[in-house]
């Protein structure tokens, strides 16, 4: 198996409100991102997009996604951009 890190990460305040509502959410948050080496050396970053988390993963569970997601958005973007440099 090639080298594979799996990264945690969000907002407690931001998610805790929502697992304790709706408990099987729990299974998709934290939100996560996959550090992973393909056949070639080459390292890549794959997280859902913030659009599939909040408009897809939360509906799945009924739950209601947070009010203020764009922010969210922005800085998950951020992050990977940094980290991919």
């Amino acid at each position: 198996m090639r080298p594979r890190t799996l990264i945690l990460f969000g907002n407690p305040r931001v998610g805790t409100p929502s697992v304790i509502k709706t408990p099987l959410l729990a299974i998709d948050l934290p939100p996560k991102a996959l550090v992973w080496e393909d056949d070639q050396g080459k390292a890549w970053l794959s997280y859902n997009s913030a659009d599939y988390l909040f408009n897809t993963l939360y509906k799945r569970h009924g739950a209601d996604a947070p009010a203020a997601t764009a922010p969210i958005a922005k800085i998950r973007d951020e992050i990977s951009d940094q980290a991919t440099k």
